[in-house]
């Protein structure tokens, strides 16, 4: 299962660095066909205006790959504290709840930096506010042990910071996207990079076992800090002469936005799919290990095929999207998309509560409705992942931090509710399952009522 997960990994990691470059092509065949008929009477000139867009081509292509390791980077970051803190909780004596608090400490500074993050990246350079970003988030993760060692207060603080940093991440990536990709491409691209986010978390199940068996759980904190600073030097040196990603912006309106039905369908929608997403990055390694006795590599190893299969699913729906949307239109393609995305989770999850609380529920058909849950989820990145893309365009930026500031606090009340829930009944995650199942079937009709794919701002 690893090694398949692995080729998977492999293999979508390969199609994120050729897929971005298709929506590139065609731009610079057109600039080349208009150039043609001037040659014969300007041919320095016309060659050199060639060139010139050949270049700009290329470095939008190599700025979309990047984006798209970037985001591998996003997730890698976010999930190694669930692995680790297994054997940190044996170290400092945590408790469910006090695991819970280390998890939502990291979405309660996710949800401070978002809102400010979204109108910096609306009214800077995106390139630069996200290099920033990836800089702070990943001092901020370096820093964990030392912090851990000093206290729980230290800790959080900690946790926080880093979750403050990666709120620039997203809202970056949106406008890089927003303002690189047609829409024609859009859902495939946008499903690509949210494959590389599935792939981040492939990476840290699949590494920091490992990583932490030979050096400590120490060891995986420096290393994917150190990886992070690496890839900061990397984005500015390819981003730094890229005029379009670093172009500024008018001021946003955000009465506008707080008044718009398809902002506040995305906010809900996002709210659903984090309260899920949120308790699996933090919670699905100690559910295996909880429930089937599974030890720390085990159950970072049971919790990677999830995963992987949401990251196929990310690339799969995304294409599927882009075909439908010419004939359904961009709000029933979104639509109905979304509808995978939050009712086969609903059904699976429901599946999980009832097997959990009547005893029934085995290892190998709790992975299998995992699988089924974020092959379905994925789905997401062409649903209301690219909403604020389909109603705006440099805008996109704060309209994702205005609907992701709920999203971050659902997702943070997943993380600790988990931990109070598993102390209240002795680490029964039947409860935890009915919760999130409800929490999908609020999320798709909130999604199915407001959310129309129009250009409505900028």
């Amino acid at each position: 299962m690893l090694r398949a997960s692995l080729v998977l990994c492999c293999t979508s990691l390969a199609c994120s660095f050729v897929v971005p470059v298709r929506p590139l092509l065609a731009p610079a065949r057109i600039a080349t066909k208009q150039l043609q008929p001037s040659i014969a009477t300007k041919p320095t000139t016309t060659l050199s205006a060639e060139v010139r867009t050949n270049e700009l081509t290329n470095t939008r292509a190599v700025t979309l790959a990047l984006a798209c390791v970037v985001a591998a980077v996003v997730a890698l970051d976010r999930v190694v504290m669930s692995v680790a803190i297994l054997p940190m909780a044996e170290v400092y004596g945590f408790d469910e709840s006090t695991k819970g608090l280390v998890a939502a400490s990291f979405s309660a500074g996710y949800g401070v930096g978002i809102l400010p993050a979204g109108a910096l990246v609306a009214a800077r350079p995106p390139a630069l506010v996200l290099g920033a970003g990836l800089i702070a988030w990943s001092a901020a993760q370096a820093a964990t042990p030392a912090a851990a060692a000093l206290g729980l207060a230290p800790l959080f603080l900690a946790r926080a910071c880093m979750g403050a940093g990666e709120a620039a991440a997203i809202p970056s990536l949106q406008v890089v996207a927003a303002q690189n990709v047609g829409e024609a491409e859009r859902s495939r691209f946008w499903g690509v990079l949210t494959a590389c986010l599935s792939l981040g978390t492939i990476a840290a199940y699949a590494l920091t076992p490992p990583l932490i068996a030979r050096f400590g759980w120490e060891a995986a904190f420096y290393a994917y800090g150190g990886l992070g600073v690496l890839v900061a030097l990397a984005w500015a040196a390819v981003t730094a002469s890229d005029d379009d990603v670093g172009a500024a912006a008018e001021p946003v309106d955000w009465a506008q936005l707080r008044a718009s039905r398809p902002v506040w369908a995305l906010a809900c929608a996002h709210s659903a799919s984090n309260f899920l997403l949120y308790f699996a990055l933090a919670w699905l390694p100690t559910f295996f290990s909880y429930t089937f006795g599974a030890s720390a590599t085990a159950s970072a190893t049971a919790s990677l095929a999830p995963f992987a299969a949401g990251a196929a699913s990310c690339v799969v729906a995304g294409a599927t999207a882009d075909a439908l949307a010419p004939r359904l239109g961009l709000t029933r393609t979104r639509k109905l998309v979304q509808g995978v995305a939050f009712l086969g989770p609903a059904l699976a999850l429901t599946a999980l509560a009832v097997l959990e609380e009547t005893g029934g529920l085995t290892e190998g058909v709790a992975e299998g409705l995992f699988v089924l849950t974020f092959a379905c989820q994925a789905a997401s990145g062409s649903g209301f992942g690219v909403g604020a893309q389909d109603i705006a365009k440099r805008q996109a930026s704060a309209i994702y931090g205005l609907s992701t500031l709920p999203a971050v606090a659902a997702g943070a009340a997943s993380q600790y509710a988990t931990g109070v829930i598993l102390d209240a009944t002795h680490n029964d995650f039947s409860p935890v399952f009915a919760l999130a199942a409800t929490t999908q079937l609020l999320g798709l009709a909130a999604f199915w009522r407001w959310f129309e794919a129009e250009r409505v701002f900028d």
